[in-house]
């Protein structure tokens, strides 16, 4: 594979270990997200006075600084905010063909989620590019539920 750079490509060498890095995920909204993608529905939490919406839902506002605990369901659609080609795996070995992640805001979110887009080829990728969740046959409650998102 080639890679062509564009004019408002940037190309970033090196590794990142995430093995060093303390993660804090909040275990209810967490649970509230995996429990409704066995329902193939994505749900979050909504803030009363800010009316934030966030996915994974904490158990408060990180606006207002008060406790929330509104459940809302969300769009299984959305928007490209941000997006990266991967051509190697995490260990820096090329992948047979680029990857196209990406950060997408769903429909009802204020918050974004990250996800795999597939079903184009990865120079044809935008930011605002809408994209819709591509369900797994038989979901268990978990994040990869979710297989990936394809352009709409």
């Amino acid at each position: 594979m080639t890679f062509e750079m564009g004019e408002e490509t940037r190309e970033v060498q090196g590794t990142w270990d995430i093995s060093t890095y303390n993660y804090l995920v909040n275990g209810a909204g967490m649970k509230l997200l995996v429990d409704s993608m066995k329902e193939k529905k994505i749900r979050g939490i909504k803030c009363p006075q800010c009316e934030t919406v966030y996915v994974p839902g904490p158990t408060f506002c990180r606006k207002c600084y008060i406790d929330i605990d509104e459940v809302v369901e969300i769009g299984e659609t959305g928007v490209v905010m941000s997006y990266a080609v991967e051509m190697a795996d995490v260990r820096g070995n090329p992948l047979e063909e680029f990857r196209l992640t990406a950060m997408i805001k769903l429909d009802g979110a204020d918050t974004w989620i990250i996800g795999t887009i597939s079903g184009m080829d990865w120079q044809d990728a935008s930011i605002g590019m809408r994209v819709k969740a591509i369900w797994v046959d038989e979901p268990a409650g978990s994040l990869a539920d979710i297989d990936r998102f394809e352009p709409i």
